[in-house]
């Protein structure tokens, strides 16, 4: 796909909703960037989504939905039917800056629980990275709830990602 393209689809967006106060249309997109077909534009925005600048509900018109926030996306569970990385799924945003690239996008969930055979404690904060490779999984059960099992221990669930870091913030005693 063309770089210069997908930026300008990105930019006309985020102009657009910065003076209409709503998303534009795909055929306003198409109109406004010179792009001859809608499907042109879906591939795009697609594009956009999968990498995290956007959020967007495919079946609705107008959800379009630039991601200014900084961080990584803080998911709380996976509601059936939807895309991790929507609007829906993400409850807050997490300053974090990996000291290596990954291949794939990351996003971050709070454990609810401790998890000592994972060294895991109730507060901590989850990086994972979303692909179905690594040791230690976060899985979505039937009911959207996240949480981290061993891969050998996989049985049922939806693969989110994989667990690459682990934060916790310590209070320091004086």
């Amino acid at each position: 796909m063309n770089q210069k393209k997908e930026d300008e689809i990105l930019n006309f967006v985020r102009d657009y909703i910065q003076k209409e106060s709503v998303p534009p249309s795909v055929r306003e997109i198409c109109k406004g960037t010179n792009t001859g077909s809608t499907s042109t534009v879906h591939r795009y925005l697609h594009k956009l989504k999968a990498d995290g600048k956007i959020n967007m509900d495919s079946t609705k018109n107008r959800t379009i939905v630039i991601r200014e926030k900084q961080g990584l996306p803080v998911m709380r569970h996976v509601e059936a039917g939807t895309e991790l990385f929507d609007t829906c799924n993400i409850c807050d945003y997490f300053n974090y800056m990996p000291n290596k690239k990954y291949q794939n996008l990351l996003f971050a969930v709070y454990s609810q629980e401790n998890m000592p055979e994972l060294n895991i404690l109730k507060g901590d904060v989850i990086i994972a990275e979303k692909s179905a490779k690594g040791e230690y999984l976060i899985i979505a059960d039937e009911n959207g709830e996240i949480s981290v099992i061993c891969q050998k221990d996989l049985i049922s669930g939806q693969v989110l990602g994989a667990l690459v870091a682990l934060v916790r913030e310590f209070e320091r005693k004086e």
